[in-house]
């Protein structure tokens, strides 16, 4: 109550590339939770989705401003405005974007299109109705939230993630210089961004995303399949892990085990990982089942035998942090299979709420798959604590109200 008090009245708005998103749901559960504890959110996004949408998203578009493409004319009246009202603001933060150091020429030019559209959300932004930005992703929408709060003499912050801090990352040091905090969620990206920092005095705090655990019933739900099944989602993308996944299968089936094996995703893998279940001989175990509603996912978690994400780091450096599926699919009491990579630990407690293993080692992955298919006690036991875990370390509410408690101490 205390922090629903403190926000009352109080107006942010969030920058956010693309919005909304299949992938990006979080976002979802916590601009709804700050919406209900008394913070206004308005949402900035840059680009319309693209791909499908859940059915929970579809209502959501009509709520979120896009900025792009913009008008000539509507982009030359906000440059303007800037330009005779804040003159030699507007020079200074481009020259100050321009000069910081940038892998190439092309990341340079990307640069001053983000400053354009930052100055364009700032002329959208006008008015004094805001008293805080807060992008989500350190990447572009960073770089706008910074241009756009320069200009508007408000303070802006930014929820950091994964490929937006590993994948070539632009200006990231001068990007947490200037937040007035930097949220991310998992303490292995705090750390990373502490080092990228390098001395520079900044304000890093872990805030896990999370679950309602209460919305996740493992009971009831449609028969489970004959066989026993492992159930992943994901992206097919590399740092998922699942060409990984292919090969430990072939191990499975060649030491006698008879299981089926589930992916539920879409991605630019799907026709490698395709061929790969031809080569290995696996058409009549393992399925790939395309984007799904949540709703059905659901369904899926509650017909599995267990849960597996042997996630890695990408040749390009992309990599995950704790993936929501593996919240999902512990909040559903399952135990789960995966790596010893990035946050995964944190949530993924080895032999107590489910099993790592070493990335890229399908061996390794095979005999941990095998352990739980075999061992339907330490299945059970792993799930309870499992839901347990989430239940306690990322419940979404509890998590949403330490952002609050940050926006209130920029604001205090």
């Amino acid at each position: 109550m205390h922090a629903a008090r403190a926000a009352s009245g109080r107006r942010v708005a969030y920058v956010i590339g693309s919005y909304p998103l299949l992938t990006t749901t979080f976002i979802d559960r916590e601009i709804d939770l700050l919406r209900r504890f008394g913070l206004q959110v308005e949402v900035t996004a840059l680009r319309r989705p693209h791909g499908p949408l859940s059915a929970d998203q579809r209502h959501l578009v009509d709520g979120v401003r896009y900025v792009l493409p913009v008008p000539l004319r509507d982009l030359l009246r906000s440059h303007l405005t800037f330009l005779l009202g804040r003159p030699v603001r507007f020079w200074r933060i481009l020259a100050h974007l321009v000069a910081r150091p940038h892998p190439d020429l092309r990341s340079r030019a990307r640069t001053v299109l983000h400053f354009g559209e930052g100055v364009h959300v700032a002329y959208l932004l006008r008015g004094g109705r805001y008293r805080h930005l807060h992008a989500h992703f350190v990447d572009r929408a960073a770089i706008v939230a910074l241009v756009a709060g320069r200009l508007l003499d408000i303070p802006f912050s930014a929820t950091a993630h994964a490929n937006d801090i590993y994948v070539s990352p632009v200006l990231l040091p001068d990007k947490l210089a200037a937040a007035s905090f930097v949220a991310t969620c998992t303490r292995y990206n705090a750390d990373h961004l502490r080092a990228v920092a390098d001395g520079i005095p900044v304000d890093i705090v872990c805030i896990y995303h999370g679950l309602d655990v209460t919305s996740y019933d493992p009971t009831g739900g449609p028969a489970p399949p004959a066989r026993p099944t492992i159930l992943a989602v994901g992206q097919l993308k590399e740092k998922k892990g699942f060409r990984h996944l292919m090969v430990a299968c072939r191990m499975l089936r060649d030491r006698g085990l008879d299981f089926a094996c589930r992916i539920v995703g879409e991605g630019p893998d799907r026709t490698v990982l395709q061929a790969r279940i031809r080569e290995l001989g696996l058409e009549e175990v393992v399925e790939l089942l395309g984007a799904l509603e949540h709703a059905d996912v659901v369904n899926l978690y509650r017909t599995a035998t267990l849960f597996t994400l042997p996630c890695i780091v990408s040749g390009d450096g992309d990599r995950d942090g704790i993936p929501n599926v593996i919240l999902e699919a512990m909040a559903m009491q399952l135990p789960v299979v995966s790596t010893w990579h990035s946050g995964i630990p944190e949530a993924v407690v080895d032999g107590t709420t489910g099993v790592l293993v070493p990335p890229e080692d399908p061996e390794a992955l095979a005999d941990a798959l095998e352990r739980l298919l075999n061992d339907e006690t330490l299945r059970s036991d792993m799930g309870r604590r499992g839901r347990e875990m989430v239940a306690t370390r990322f419940d979404v509410a509890a998590n949403v109200r330490q952002l609050m408690g940050r926006f209130d101490q920029v604001h205090a």
